[in-house]
């Protein structure tokens, strides 16, 4: 089996738990320091081929790890859409499900918590209603049974009909001012496309006396 000689060790001055090693063939190759700290390489030492094949597979998890990191600094994401993100970087499936495990057991990625924040800040900030809720969430592969309790738990929390009324305050619409034919139909489709069902917004508008 071919050896290297290490010829040199240094800290990775961009990334500071990352460990360089220089071959004696002018290749170099890089170790997590957690791995290393557990398995330290010294200059004069050789290191197989092999080895080296091991610690590159080591650095590639930590790296996807890091790339995963970098992804929830932003925001919250579901397991799904950082599978999809961590793929779109060229990670393989197992180092893709290896990273996913881990987060998931340190609760860095909760598909129930980013599902309570992410509705949440649709319906406070764009007064949404289910339908629309649902087609949002949609494309982040929640289990159907989550998105439905999510929904059923937000709109206790959110009252629809004050959903609505917040639509129609800022639309100008007076209470008790019955709206023409046109009007409703203008209104009624503004609100579907809202994400709000007709029996609700039929509610709004026996309650505001507009028909």
């Amino acid at each position: 089996m071919v050896n290297r000689k290490i010829v040199r060790v240094k800290r990775s001055s961009k990334y500071s738990d990352r460990i360089i090693i220089h071959l004696d063939d002018k290749n170099v190759f890089r170790i997590p320091e957690d791995v290393f700290v557990s398995n330290p390489l010294h200059v004069g030492e050789t290191v197989s081929l092999q080895k080296i094949a091991a610690y590159g597979k080591k650095m590639r998890l930590q790296e996807a790890r890091d790339s995963a990191f970098k992804l929830l600094g932003f925001r919250m994401r579901s397991i799904a859409e950082m599978k999809k993100r961590l793929t779109e970087k060229d990670y393989d499936p197992e180092e893709i499900e290896k990273t996913i495990q881990y987060l998931t057991d340190r609760k860095y990625l909760n598909d129930k918590e980013f599902g309570k924040a992410f509705v949440k800040e649709k319906v406070k900030n764009k007064k949404i209603g289910p339908r629309a809720l649902k087609s949002e969430i949609y494309p982040h592969h929640l289990s159907p049974e989550l998105i439905d309790s999510l929904i059923d738990d937000i709109y206790d929390e959110f009252d629809q009909n004050h959903l609505i009324e917040t639509h129609l305050i800022k639309r100008k619409i007076e209470k008790h001012k019955p709206l023409n034919h046109k009007e409703k139909n203008r209104l009624t489709s503004f609100l579907q496309r809202k994400g709000f069902g007709w029996e609700t917004i039929i509610d709004v508008y026996h309650d505001w006396g507009l028909i």
